[in-house]
């Protein structure tokens, strides 16, 4: 015999999880059995019906391996708890999706011959679950079972599941079967239909009666389970005869129903709760009649499946209506009938306390009955005279809703009503155990039942003679007759005096304890033994060949006098179950999903510290027995089978976010190729230097989460910006370490011969080489080109060294090889994109590349393709200020560009106009305005940032007012998972909802932010400082020596943190605009913030100044002299090495970000974004995003609140300081320690709350990406679209007409603008203002001439608002071709108005009416 811990126990029913009969309290209550002897490895299954309210789910490690494999089956299942005691691992079973019907049904047919073809709905759902639970189990088995060398058995109840037996049999013969049949679908149907099939069993022709009730298919498919399993099974010797007849087998085994005895209090020894719940049963009685009754009333009850006639209601209510006409005054019988009806809601008196019973139509019904006319309980009360009126001595009370305690009337569970019962009336026609009975007595209620149930043939045979269970006879016999007797049983029961009735009670549950599990259950092991011998006979062991190719390298039999070394890299050798480690390490999609991260620090905790969260360098750096001993252990094998499976979820779905709708010609294929010169993805990648860095990277795991197809194309810096190293003196000295490529999350692109894969680019006298580098960020890839290679000059090897390089041909070499070279990077890979995105001006050279390739490969000129190129591009400028754009001496351009000038035969001054911004000798090529010119969507980065770049590029388009330029805006965003810690994620996910990241735009799901407790949020806030106060610490003690600080000095240091304390976090790029020393402007008024002694302040400073930035340099100095006073020690900090790692401990620890650069020098500020969402509050000048985000409740303005442009006053530093310290004195520190009763800060932690609400749905990248994508994204890909159509018919078309352009508008007169409406300077409103302007067209045709009335009302900078552009219409023609324009304008509000009236040139297909440059006022 096999013992039951050496196998696992799989069990499959209709009813786990899924109350419908009998076989839920079965398998219910013979849980605790299973479990006991099973523990963990007893796993139930039951279908996904959406409403299983004992369905627990939940996130146990045990189930990673599972859903990963069941994924890939395409089988929805939800993973869990049955919350029933035991509390087996559950499995919800979805199917509806999983299988052709046809094809299931047929399969099914071809192995088995079951005949399906009649089978409708309710046959064929129960086919496609088992179905689906098999492949479960198969799962199961192959990735928790064999593992571990161990066997398993799988129950099926009922034809329901037979599928599932069929199917696992077929695929997974190694697994033990077993059938358990409650009922044969064939006895209870001709049951039902009166048949008495136990007189007639010999004679009845299972195969005809099926199909003469249409049960043919769950016949077969029943026949087919019992005869296929290794061990059939069934309830009782009656339904054991039955399935020898129907089913053409013989059960091997009987196996009882038993019960939980021991969970079930003895209601005979103390009747308390019973009494309590029979007093419950009188008041919903008065409730539902409207009149009382007395406290010696009867109650009986009658229960189970709505089955009038097998379940014996009809016999129960005829013996009910004989007892009526016959009963005493002084007798009331209260006659429930427990059984499910079709119903739709509560009857309106129950609806209602006011509302009260019609007493001249006594309700039967608690609930109405969706077909009340035909239902046989309402008709035979009807019929037998139970009308509930107060004259009836039986009263019934009809409840067809399942008791869970909420059905309106009875409101207790079904075993709390049994309890209170006086008997239990079951006289089953059919019950082939009977279920309802046994738990009757068990609950110590004197019971009827039949010899024609199970359970009462068991009662009769091994509990014998026994008051506590009446045994009605109805085989063989006459309805009459088993209605005099019930009848009989009723009129004897209600004589009996109270003592004799508790002896019942107390006989009743000692019959019961002997239908106990603990007994019982020893029969189904039985069984399983069984299935376990059949199948181990018939197993086929399969074993696997590993086949491994030998990898031979074979090299050319060539010689040098020269030393020659060919490389290769060692990588850890990991073990086979836990290979994919190194892909997922090669993945970013850790970087924003910490439970990834655990994969890696799970290997080596104290090791992962010193990694610097860097799996790859992880991986080969942990030991192979750490290794080894992983891939051995269950709980990390579960961490690692959840985290594949979200991952591998991640990775395949293609689908777009429904928040961006149809991709509208952008795919994977065709992309949008986003190019910048720094991506700031992850600490481990240092290819960055600041702001722009992190926004490129947030912008690449944006679209990966959104499904927007993106690549992205940079530069692998072999040292990166630079390592800040702060000296004895604070100075700071620049240090760059060599970054090792074999030991970051990146892969050098090979070909299928594993050769690396390179580009080339022509430079003036030699050609450069560039490998391509490929970084997983989720879905997206970036590309990366590294000059490092042998082919090339030992000075072109060092191109891409570093960046940011100050070495101006080195720069202007990065930025050929990245616009350039990164569109022959995607060339080369098969990227076709639809969509090229310049981030800043760096990459604007693509441009000329992809000019140069139409031209080439397509034999457009260089107007022609010129026109592609511009409606194919997008770009996004970041600097406010023109000094810190792009730009390069015309040396150097002339140097690196005359092969293309001469190439595409244009003229030096055709190509200087492409990027100069004033004519002039000597005047730098900006980049910038390269990429305006050339882009057919521009943007800045937030609101004021747009304003202050149209005018600082007015003059790219002269002629034009400043409000015209055509640079719109998108605000810059933070990617909130890269930034956010997971403590205060893991808040988030418990009060917005798990899935809250993938609605992170959505206001109203932020507004749940006011649902967390204050003691929570404060509780969090101070944990995530306190882990910031832990890393200074750790700076500090690393540190200390360098600074020159004596152990005594650290210790004091360590002292004066004060982890109640505000934190205060200042950290960026130290330029001098950003005014880092702002809050340094006094130091004595800071002494006394910082240094009160009942509300104490603490300042983190972090950051770095360009190594040539002379200026910032000096902060950073007077920043650490600051922190060494006396005064300041231990109370300000500067941490060293500013990178992300660094950013995120102070975006996530600090409790207010400050801000305070000169407007408008700061394009967006995004950091101040970024600790939003872990409650910390922003300090800020009114610039960047913070113009947008501040609505006087989620933050502090530093200064003047401004909405738009404003000059600065010459005072600004001064009077911005003096409001930085006057709201620090009495604003936010005040606010911060104004504590309450309670002894939280109350509207502190309301601001934190207010602050997260309105910004974080605002300010986040999905929110910038989904404004990306359909203001700039979208019509450019249609933009594309139409220029590529035809051949370029629109491009040549368009290149011509411009090309023709310029003299043919020379022609044009402006003959006269005549105003009407206007005196003086004055204007009523709500008058028309009448515009009429004369034109000779000269050698433009009518339809090539616009004339707009500009207007606005204005203020002392010019417009207030971006001014109206009222078309004109054509007014007629003179006969000497001279046109009239006309319109008539309405003013509507009174105040300054400016207004102009201007001609331009006009075709359909124009990007933008400024595109050509040609305009005249008038």
């Amino acid at each position: 015999m096999t013992e039951a811990q050496e196998y696992y126990l799989f069990e499959v029913s209709w009813e786990v999880c899924n109350k419908v009969g009998g076989i839920y309290t079965v398998i219910a209550s013979k849980l605790p059995e299973a479990t006991k002897l099973f523990g963990e490895r007893y796993f139930v299954l039951g279908p996904d019906l959406k409403t299983n309210p004992d369905f627990e789910e939940t996130d146990e490690e045990c189930w990673n391996r599972v859903r990963e494999g069941v994924a890939i089956k395409e089988i929805p299942c939800r993973f869990g708890r049955w919350k029933v005691p035991g509390r087996p691992k559950a499995i919800l079973v979805g199917f509806g999706k999983k299988y052709d019907k046809e094809q299931l049904l047929f399969r099914i047919w071809e192995d088995y011959g079951v005949d399906s073809i009649a089978g409708g709905w309710d046959y064929v759902e129960p086919v496609m679950f088992s179905y689906a639970a098999s492949e479960v189990i198969e799962t199961l088995y192959n990735f928790v079972v064999r593992p571990r060398g161990m066997r398993a058995v799988a129950q099926f109840h009922e034809w329901m599941t037979g599928a599932g037996l069929l199917g696992l049999k077929k695929r997974a013969p190694e697994i033990g079967t077993v059938f358990t049949t409650h009922a044969t679908t064939l006895g209870r149907t001709l049951a039902s239909y009166g048949m008495d099939i136990y007189t007639a069993m010999d004679h009845i022709s299972p195969q005809r009666e099926a199909s003469a009730h249409n049960i043919s298919a769950k016949c077969s498919m029943e026949t087919a389970s019992a005869r296929e399993a290794d061990c059939f099974t069934t309830v009782s010797e009656i339904t054991a005869s039955e399935a020898k007849n129907f089913l053409g087998r013989t059960p091997d085994l009987i196996t009882p129903n038993g019960l939980d005895i021991e969970n079930i209090p003895d209601l005979a020894a103390d009747r308390t709760a019973a009494l309590k719940s029979r007093e419950k049963l009188l008041a919903a009685a008065t409730r539902f009649l409207g009149r009382d009754f007395p406290a010696n009333a009867r109650i009986m009850l009658i229960s189970g499946r709505g089955e009038f006639h097998n379940k014996g209601v009809d016999l129960f209510l005829s013996a009910l209506g004989r007892l009526n006409r016959e009963m005493g005054p002084d007798q009331t019988v209260i006659a429930f009938i427990f059984v499910l009806g079709d119903y739709t809601d509560l009857i309106p008196s129950l609806k209602s306390d006011a509302a009260k019973p019609d007493p001249g139509n006594p309700p039967i019904a608690s609930h109405r009955l969706r077909y009340e006319a035909s239902d046989p309980i309402l008709q035979a009360c009807e019929r037998l005279g139970l009308k509930n009126f107060p004259q009836n001595r039986v009263q019934v009370i009809f409840v067809p809703a399942y008791l869970n305690g909420h059905d309106g009337l009875i409101n207790m569970t079904y075993y709390e009503a049994l309890a209170g019962c006086d008997l239990g009336v079951f006289p089953s026609y059919y019950e082939p155990w009977g279920y309802t009975p046994l738990e009757s007595v068990a609950y110590a209620v004197p019971t009827v039942t039949t010899d024609q149930a199970g359970f009462g043939l068991w009662a009769q045979k091994w509990v014998g003679d026994c008051n506590g269970i009446i045994l009605v006879k109805r085989l063989g016999q006459p309805e009459a007759a088993i209605t005099d007797h019930l009848h009989a049983i009723f009129r004897d029961f209600l004589t009996l005096p109270e003592a004799d009735v508790q002896c019942m009670r107390a006989n009743a549950r000692a019959a019961a304890s002997r239908a106990n599990w603990k007994d019982f259950f020893g029969n189904y092991e039985k069984a399983f033994n069984q299935a376990l011998a059949t199948s181990l006979s018939r197993e086929e062991k399969l074993t696997v060949e590993d086949l491994r190719a030998e990898m031979k390298h074979i090299f050319a039999g060539t010689v040098s006098v020269s030393p020659h070394f060919r490389t290769f890299t060692a990588v850890a050798n990991l073990p086979p179950n836990i290979s994919r480690l190194r892909e997922l390490a090669h993945n970013l999609w850790w970087a924003w999903n910490p439970r990834a991260r655990e994969l890696f620090s799970a290997l080596d905790p104290k090791l992962w510290e010193g990694m610097g969260n860097n799996p790859v360098r992880m991986l080969e750096t942990v030991s192979s027995e750490r290794l080894l001993e992983a891939s051995e252990n269950a709980s990390y094998m579960n961490l690692f089978g959840q985290i594949f499976q979200q991952f591998d979820k991640y990775m395949d779905d293609k689908t777009p976010s429904p928040q961006i709708g149809p991709p509208d010609g952008l795919k994977w294929s065709s992309p949008v190729a986003y190019f910048s010169t720094e991506y700031g993805l992850h600490d481990c990648l240092p290819i960055y230097s600041g702001g722009l860095g992190t926004l490129s990277g947030d912008h690449l795991k944006t679209p990966t989460d959104l499904n927007i197809p993106l690549v992205g194309v940079g530069l692998l810096y072999k040292n990166g910006f630079f390592k800040q190293v702060i000296d004895k003196n604070g100075a700071q000295t620049a240090e760059y370490p060599e970054n090792d490529f074999s030991r970051m999350p990146l892969e050098i692109v090979q070909d299928d011969r594993g050769d690396a894969v390179q580009i080339s680019l022509e430079l003036p006298g030699r050609t450069l080489f560039a490998n391509i580098w490929e970084v997983h960020v989720g879905r997206v890839s970036l590309y990366l080109l590294d000059t490092d290679v042998t082919r090339n000059t030992p000075q072109d090897r060092k191109i891409t060294e570093r960046l940011y390089c100050s070495e101006p041909r080195t720069r202007i070499e990065q930025e050929i090889l990245l616009g350039m070279g990164g569109v022959r990077l995607l060339k080369r890979l098969g990227i076709r994109p639809r969509v090229y995105h310049i981030n800043e001006g760096h990459s604007a050279f693509l441009l000329f590349e992809r000019i140069g390739t139409l031209m080439t490969e397509d034999g457009l000129s260089f107007d022609e393709a010129s026109e592609l190129v511009r409606g194919s591009t997008v770009f996004t400028t970041h600097t406010p200020v023109e000094a810190g754009n792009e730009r390069f001496s015309k040396e150097l351009i002339e140097h690196y560009f005359a092969n293309f000038v001469k190439w595409t035969g244009i003229s030096w001054s055709q190509f200087w106009e492409l990027g100069v911004k004033e004519s002039g000798e000597g005047k730098p090529f900006f980049m910038t305005i390269l990429a305006l010119k050339m882009a057919y969507k521009s943007n800045a980065v937030s609101r004021l940032h747009g304003q202050v770049s149209r005018r600082m590029w007015r003059d790219v388009w002269k002629g034009f007012d400043e409000t015209d330029i055509p640079i719109t805006h998108v605000t810059n965003g933070a990617h909130v998972l890269s930034y956010i810690a997971p403590r205060m994620k893991s808040v988030l996910d418990t009060f917005l909802g798990m899935d809250w990241d993938r609605h992170i735009t959505d206001s109203e799901r932020w507004a749940r932010v006011q649902d967390i407790p204050d003691t929570v949020l404060w509780r969090t806030r101070y944990e995530l400082r306190q882990k910031l106060i832990d890393f200074l610490r750790d700076d500090l003690s690393r540190n200390w020596m360098k600074y020159g600080y004596s152990k005594t000095w650290q210790e004091e240091l360590f002292a004066k943190i004060n982890p109640a304390a505000l934190m205060i976090g200042f950290a960026r790029r130290f330029a001098p605009y950003k005014r880092a020393d702002m809050i340094l402007s006094d130091l004595d008024r800071l002494d006394r913030i910082l240094n009160h002694p009942s509300r104490p302040v603490h300042i983190v400073f972090a950051g770095k100044a360009h190594p040539d930035d002379g200026m910032g340099k000096d902060l950073i100095k007077k920043v650490i002299s600051v922190c060494k006073d006396k005064r300041f020690r231990g109370k300000i900090f500067f941490v060293e090495g500013y990178d992300i790692r660094i950013a995120r401990h102070l975006v996530q620890g600090v409790d207010v970000w400050l801000n305070n650069p000169r407007r408008p020098l700061e394009a967006s500020g995004t950091s101040g974004e970024k600790v939003v969402a872990n409650g910390v509050l922003n300090l800020s000048i009114s610039d960047g995003w913070w113009v947008e985000g501040y609505d006087g409740t989620n933050g502090w303005t530093i200064g003047p609140v401004v909405k738009g442009y404003a000059e600065e006053s010459a005072n600004a530093d001064e009077e911005d300081s003096q409001s930085l310290y006057a709201l620090l004195e009495n604003s936010v520190i005040p606010l911060y320690y104004d504590r309450e009763m309670s002894g939280l800060p109350e509207k502190w932690l309301a601001m934190i709350k207010r602050s997260m609400q309105t910004l974080i749905p605002r300010f986040n990248t999905d929110r910038m990406l989904i404004d990306y994508y359909r203001d700039l994204y979208l019509p450019t890909a249609r933009r594309e679209h139409e220029l590529y159509a035809d051949g370029y018919r629109m491009a040549r078309e368009l290149a011509d007409w411009k090309r023709k352009l310029p003299m043919r508008f020379s022609s044009l007169r402006l003959l006269e603008v005549r105003i009407d409406g206007i005196r003086g300077d004055t204007i009523l409103v709500d008058r028309p203002l009448d515009v009429s302007v004369r034109i000779d067209p000269g050698k433009l045709e009518p339809a090539e001439v616009l004339v707009e009335l500009i207007i606005g009302q204005r203020d002392g900078n010019g417009f207030a608002e971006p001014p109206e552009c009222v078309s004109l219409r054509p007014d007629g023609k003179d006969a000497d071709g001279t046109l009239t324009f006309f319109v008539s304008y309405t003013v509507r509000k009174n105040g300054a108005y400016a207004y102009g009236i201007r001609v331009l040139p006009y075709h359909p297909h124009l990007a933008a009416k400024q595109e050509t440059g040609l305009v005249y006022w008038g």
